[in-house]
């Protein structure tokens, strides 16, 4: 197994559950989109903007998963964890693909070896006719990357924006997430969960992910006097 197809695998753990079915897309055609790229029919390269906590992650990973189970090749990387651990000369091991999911591209920003390996590396893909999904704080045209042959292949990808979501949306996120995990929240624990543990939705996945192995270890379904049990003991 390569470097590549080890990232994919050590990101994933039986806590976390990412799917396109349990994702509240704020825009039905960012949601057709993505179903569509999964069939690496006819598009060949997206790419996804967004502020942190829009669910940039948690996009790649269930298109990466969706693409996997349908028996193609796939590698999953986090150029955010890769600059602090490996070399750019680590993309060079990346062999052929039928997909690779790019997370983080904007760390490599003003990294001229790294933005060098990267441009590289999305020509090995392009010649070997994968595709290429990526995710970054800023749309290409506001991007901080440096090369310009890289900025002008990154400008070739269909751009979607991620938005941030609103108290409501974020509560009917919750719920979603906790039906793909066999669990029920009500409304009421939802709103609680946002004014007691933070809006920002990484840090809610977080929390829901230690109330679902409380939950089952408890035999417990989720109220709100169990979950003050749960996180003052947490």
């Amino acid at each position: 197994m390569s470097l590549a197809e080890t990232q994919l695998t050590l990101r994933l753990s039986p806590q976390e559950i990412y799917r396109l079915d349990n994702f509240l897309f704020a825009k039905q055609e960012t949601k057709q989109a993505l179903q569509a790229f999964c069939q690496l029919a006819e598009l060949d390269f997206l790419y996804l903007a967004g502020d942190s906590g829009t669910g940039k992650t948690h996009l790649l990973i269930a298109c990466a998963e969706t693409v996997q189970q349908m028996g193609y090749r796939v590698i999953y990387l986090s150029l955010s964890e890769l600059v602090k651990t490996a070399a750019p000369a680590a993309l060079q091991a990346i062999e052929q693909a039928d997909l690779l999911c790019l997370d983080d591209i904007d760390a490599i920003a003003g990294l001229p070896e790294w933005e060098e390996a990267v441009f590289h590396c999305f020509n090995r893909l392009h010649d070997a006719k994968g595709r290429l999904l990526v995710a970054a704080q800023q749309t290409p045209a506001n991007s901080s990357i440096q090369l310009p042959d890289l900025r002008s292949r990154l400008a070739t990808g269909l751009v979607y924006q991620l938005v941030m979501m609103t108290d409501e949306q974020k509560q009917q996120a919750l719920v979603l997430q906790a039906q793909s995990r066999g669990l029920t929240i009500t409304t009421e624990v939802a709103q609680y969960l946002l004014r007691h543990y933070g809006r920002d939705m990484p840090a809610l996945m977080t929390v829901l992910q230690q109330l679902d192995k409380a939950s089952l270890q408890a035999k417990r379904k989720l109220t709100i006097p169990f979950i003050r049990q749960v996180l003052a003991n947490g």
